[in-house]
């Protein structure tokens, strides 16, 4: 009889061991799951954003060798006119500046102008292709080693 006894609470003890390493084993999935979509989310804050601004920086220095020359206002205006405008007909803000970086090329500090592209838009992928394909035409029209694109969250109306 104390035989048996003792059987029956191995059992439960073996049936609760297990249900507890379960439970552990299922917590740790859960918490692994978590801290995975909070690295996501971290590292890609702006792709859970349903509006967002974009704010794009073009240069105008055009290196060739040694000799440096720049786009000037009618360039601009015509790449804004044949690449900005019949990708982004919903409209944008075009602002001037001056930039400051440092050259991939050679490392030395650099200044020159530059125009500012500001555009709301609703986090799709259509538009993010938009936007990076007038970043490449740019870079190949004017021989520029990047444009730079800086994404936010936002909240517009109109």
């Amino acid at each position: 009889m104390f035989e048996e006894a003792f059987l029956k609470v191995g059992e439960r003890l073996g049936a609760l061991q297990a249900k507890m390493v379960i439970a552990l084993v299922g917590g740790a999935l859960t918490l692994a799951v978590l801290v995975a979509a909070g690295v996501y989310v971290w590292l890609h804050p702006v792709m859970h954003c349903r509006q967002q601004s974009a704010l794009l920086f073009f240069g105008t220095a055009v290196r060739k060798g040694e000799h440096v020359r720049h786009v000037d206002g009618n360039e601009w205006k015509g790449f804004v006119e044949s690449a900005i405008v019949p990708r982004l007909p919903d409209g944008f803000t075009v602002l001037e500046g001056q930039g400051f970086y440092r050259s991939v090329a050679d490392g030395s500090a650099m200044q020159e102008g530059t125009y500012i592209l500001m555009v709301a838009h609703r986090n799709d992928g259509d538009i993010n292709a938009r936007l990076a394909t007038i970043v490449e035409d740019y870079k190949a029209r004017f021989s520029q080693e990047s444009v730079l694109r800086l994404d936010q969250c936002g909240a517009y109306r109109f």
